[in-house]
Formats: C-alpha cells, structure tokens, sequence
C-alpha cells in the first residue's frame, strides 16, 4: 500500500496506524476494565476542545476571518487545534482557502469528484505537498508563525493531557486508550466528514452551484459545522448553523465569549439575503415541476409565481431596510444622549416593523399559495 511515489508515509502511517490502535485497544479495554466516568470525562472534554479549536479557531477565525479574537482565545485555539495533528494553522487555511476558491474543479485539494474516501483522507495520505497560497494576511500574525514552526510538539504536548491525568489518578493505560488514540481518530474523522459527506449527503436549500449540502446529522458531530451548503454560499459568516433551531455549539460558544468580551466584529449575512437564497432555490425547483406541464397550465402559474416572488422581494427588502435605518438610528441617538428622543426613535421603530412585517406576511401568504397550486399541478392537470 505504501509506495514511495505516491504515497506520504509519515501521514498514512499515523492516520491508519492510529485508526488501527482504536479498533483494536478500544474494544479490548471496555471488555477488560469497561469504561470509567473519568476516562469518558476527559476523553469528552479533550475532543470538545481540540474540536472546537478546529471549528472555531482554524476554520472560522483564521481561514475565513469570521470575527476578531483576543490573543488569549487565538492562543488557546493555536494550542488545541495543533493537537488535531491536521497540520499548522497557515498550512490548514491555505488548503482550506483553495478548496473554497476552486470547489468542484481538479485545483480542489479535496475534490469530493474524485471519490467519498478521496476526499475523506485520501488526499492527506498522497505524496504531492501543496504550496502556501493566499494567507499573507495570516503570515503576518507571530502567534500564527509561532505555532507553524512548532505545530507537531505543541499537539503532542496538548495530546497527551489525559496522560498527566492518568499518572495522577493511577489509570495511565485507560486515558491513553480513550483520551489520545481514540480521541485522536476521533477527531480526524469527524472533520474529515466535512470534506466528504457534507459533499455528498444532504440538502441544498441555499444554492446548488457546488456540490456542499446541509446535513444535520453531522451538525453535531462536527460542532455546527455541518451546514455546509450554507457555509460555502456564506463562508465568512461566524455561524454555520445560521437558524436558531440548528444545532451549532461553536456559535454558542462564541457568542458566550463575546458577551464575555473576548471575541467580537462579528459577520453575519442578513437575513433577508438567506430567505431570498431560498426563495431561489425553491423557484428553481418549481419551475422544474412547471416544465412537466403543458403550456396552457404551466404559462400562467409561471406568471403568478413571479408576482408573487417580486411582492415577496419587495417586503423582505423593505424589513431590511427599515432594519439598516434602525441601527443607524440608534447609533446616532445613543451617540447623542437624548433620552427623550430615543424613545420617540423605538416608537416610530415599532410602529414600521408592525406595518412591514404585516406586508411580509401577506406576501408570503401569497407565495405559498402559488407555491401549492405548481405544486398540484401536475395532480389535477
């Protein structure tokens, strides 16, 4: 399996190697000495961490600036990210970058084309070295230059944690079984599923123009990342999971640290430009539908669904609108001071909201309608 001209030993040794001492040491412990609370405490903290270094330090922070970091968040996510053992920060958001910049096409490192398991890890375990591209920005950061240097010996010291844990409570054997090797594999695994099945299983409710989807299942397995067809429509919006029922625990953290003050500027798309996306999408669709009828039915709903569409467009651009004025607003009161006058602004803001949310309702009320009559279509035609 290992050929020198195609294959990077030193990667597909410890990635096969260490998937090989997991399904080997695993199963051999728990039917030995089972599994104790401390050895599933630690394993759980210690792939939160690292996990959520990945998600919300290399992936969100630094590949794709998201939102700004205080040097102790950059650090802690520098340190635990490196135990990944997925490679420097730099050399991370460069392969990441490209792949965001040429999806789909042979320049993708991780061409989800090329196969589910190509993508999974095949590609980590070819011989080709990809050069840096496009991280001058992140060059320039000496915490980021600090950890390329040493990203190996500053993973395996953050790795073996759970060994100092084992040495002081007397169970060395359990926490390297649990809390590194199957922790280790673990981790590669469940960032892996990103570059494989988010490509490959799930829904495009947001654009179809790449092969990412939104697969909720992995959601949690990947700390928020796996609403995936969402990120590569919007990838420097802080969030993955963007609607408030969308399991995404790098979010919440976020947001916790920056009520902490720790993290803030953060990007977000507007609403109003996610609904359209959909809104898209779903015509798309019903207009395939559409192309099943005959004209003489198709003409006409094809018709009431653009109206209904540009009624819809209108009301979402006016509540964006009325939202973009608000916070100028506000900005200019509280700069101001009147107290007087910022209540007179949050009446007058009330008063539109209700008129232009009653708008939206109606155009979607519309939409739907329309939405229902393609849709039945071809039932009743």
């Amino acid at each position: 399996m290992v050929h020198g001209k195609r294959w990077n030993l030193l990667n597909t040794l410890f990635l096969t190697g260490t998937l090989a001492l997991a399904v080997v040491l695993v199963p051999w412990r728990l039917a030995t000495s089972g599994l104790r609370w401390s050895e599933a405490l630690v394993f759980a903290a210690m792939i939160f961490a690292v996990g959520t270094a990945i998600s919300g330090g290399y992936h969100r922070l630094f590949s794709h600036r998201a939102y700004k970091a205080s040097w102790p968040v950059r650090f802690l996510f520098l340190c635990f990210g490196a135990a990944a053992f997925e490679n420097s920060v730099l050399k991370w958001s460069s392969d990441h970058r490209v792949h965001h910049q040429h999806v789909d096409t042979e320049k993708d490192p991780y061409q989800i084309g090329k196969g589910f398991w190509y993508a999974h890890w095949t590609w980590v375990m070819e011989a080709k070295e990809l050069p840096l591209a496009g991280v001058a920005d992140l060059e320039k950061d000496p915490l980021v230059r600090w950890q390329h240097r040493h990203h190996f010996l500053i993973g395996a010291v953050v790795a073996t944690i759970p060994l100092w844990i084992g040495l002081a409570t007397g169970n060395v054997l359990g926490h390297l079984v649990f809390g590194v090797v199957l922790r280790i594999v673990m981790t590669h695994h469940t960032t892996f599923f990103i570059n494989s099945a988010a490509h490959m299983f799930g829904s495009r409710p947001y654009t179809d123009a790449n092969t990412a989807r939104d697969n909720w299942l992995l959601a949690p397995l990947t700390y928020g990342e796996g609403y995936h067809n969402f990120h590569h429509l919007w990838q420097w919006d802080y969030r993955n999971g963007a609607l408030w029922y969308q399991w995404d625990t790098t979010k919440w953290l976020l947001n916790v640290l920056g009520w902490m003050g720790l993290v803030g500027q953060f990007r977000r798309v507007p609403e109003a430009a996610m609904t359209r996306a959909r809104l898209h999408m779903e015509e798309k669709r019903l207009h395939e539908r559409l192309s099943l009828a005959s004209p003489g039915v198709a003409t006409p709903m094809r018709d009431r669904l653009a109206a209904a569409r540009l009624k819809l467009d209108t009301a979402l651009g006016a509540l964006h609108d009325r939202h973009e004025a608000w916070q100028a607003k506000k900005a200019e009161w509280r700069a101001k001071g009147l107290a007087e006058a910022w209540r007179e602004a949050k009446a007058e803001r009330r008063a539109a909201l209700a008129l232009h949310r009653a708008e939206l309702r109606m155009a979607w009320a519309e939409w739907k309608a329309a939405r229902l009559e393609v849709r039945s279509a071809l039932v009743y035609a």
